[in-house]
Formats: C-alpha cells, sequence, structure tokens
C-alpha cells in the first residue's frame, strides 16, 4: 500500500517551521528565540563622538583711571629757578640765599583725599579728612623771624577743581624783599607730593 506523498511531507515541513522558532533548554522546555528592533551592523567600525574643545577668551581689564597729579611747573619769562624742594611729609628745607630784592615761591601738590577747603573755601566737597600744605617761609637772617606763612587759596579740592573745570596749580607767592637766607618749614597732611620752587630774576643769576 502506498502512503501519499503529501502526508509525509506535511509532518517534515512542521518539524522545520518550528524547529526555527523555539530551541530546547537544558530543562526540555521550547525557548522562544528573542528578537531585538536595534540593528546589528557588522563589518562598520565604530568611531567614538568627539568633543569641541573651547577655547577661553582673556578677559578684558579695564584701566584705572590715573588720578589726577600735581601739573608741571611752567616756564616763566625772566625768572630762573634758584632752588627746588620736593617731598611728601613736613620737613624743614636746606637754607638758601636769594641774591636779588625781588624773588617768587612757586608750588603745587597732589592731595590723597578729595574734599579739603579752608575758611575761605564757598563750596566744594566736605570731607571727614582734609589735604592740608603750608609753608612758613622764615627768615635765618632776622633771628628765624616767619616772614609770611603761604597755604593754597581755597584749600586742596579735587572735587571742586574737577567741577569747575579749572585746575589752580601751580599756586606762586610773590616776595618783594631778599638779599639774605631764608628755609622753609613745610607742614602737610594726606598729601602725595609737593614741589616748592624759588625764582628769581635771570640777570641776577
Amino acid at each position: 500500500m502506498r502512503i501519499p506523498s503529501i502526508i509525509v511531507i506535511a509532518p517534515v515541513f512542521f518539524i522545520l517551521v518550528t524547529g526555527c522558532t523555539t530551541l530546547p533548554s537544558p530543562s526540555g522546555s521550547p525557548v522562544t528565540a528573542v528578537t531585538t528592533d536595534q540593528p546589528v551592523v557588522s563589518g562598520v567600525p565604530t568611531t567614538e563622538p568627539t568633543s569641541t574643545i573651547t577655547p577661553m577668551l582673556t578677559p578684558t581689564t579695564t584701566p584705572t583711571p590715573t588720578p589726577t597729579s600735581a601739573p608741571v611747573f611752567p616756564e616763566s619769562s625772566g625768572l630762573t629757578t634758584l632752588v627746588t624742594v620736593t617731598g611728601q611729609s613736613g620737613k624743614t628745607s636746606d637754607t638758601f640765599f636769594v641774591p636779588t630784592g625781588y624773588w617768587e615761591l612757586w608750588y603745587t601738590a597732589d592731595p590723597i583725599t578729595t574734599g579739603g577747603q579752608d575758611s575761605g573755601s564757598a563750596s566744594g566737597s566736605n570731607s571727614a579728612v582734609f589735604p592740608y600744605l603750608s609753608i612758613q617761609v622764615i627768615d635765618k637772617s632776622n633771628a628765624d623771624n616767619v616772614v609770611e606763612t603761604v597755604e593754597p587759596p581755597g584749600g586742596l579740592d579735587k572735587t571742586l577743581w574737577a567741577r569747575s573745570g579749572m585746575d589752580p596749580r601751580p599756586w606762586k607767592q610773590k616776595f618783594y624783599e631778599g638779599n639774605k637766607e631764608y628755609y622753609f618749614v613745610i607742614t602737610t597732611k594726606h598729601l602725595n607730593s609737593y614741589t616748592l620752587e624759588v625764582r628769581i630774576p635771570k640777570s641776577s643769576s
């Protein structure tokens, strides 16, 4: 008796189909194959992602404004400098001889702080600290007599100078005497620096 071929082929086809979807486990139970949606790429080299390094920018520095300093003495026609005295704190200068009957004291100062009016100052800033400059002109030939005490008119007030747009420095004081020895007694408070010049007529230098 011949068995129809379709009866033989059907079981074989069934075994083939089920064999592709189940795997035997050590315990004998069928194991379902696990599929994944992630594509598997073979033969393609994998590169690590690269990071971009942004160079650090050098911060810009805002220049600090330079404080107003004492202006340089201008030239004076007909006069020449006999003595120059500079400093920051108070002191007594060396003795100098004025060979003429007329001379001028030119002076300037650079205050540390703003504010510093004297009693004759009409306006300006009010500060708890007052820059100060006082110059006593001493006649050594006359028993150390004080000829005159010289101070900046209006005090040392940078705020007032900036507000008015006028810097009064340097100042000058005229002396209608001479032919003798002098020295200075200088008193200061809260100054960066000061400069004094004794000037006499050029014809007598």
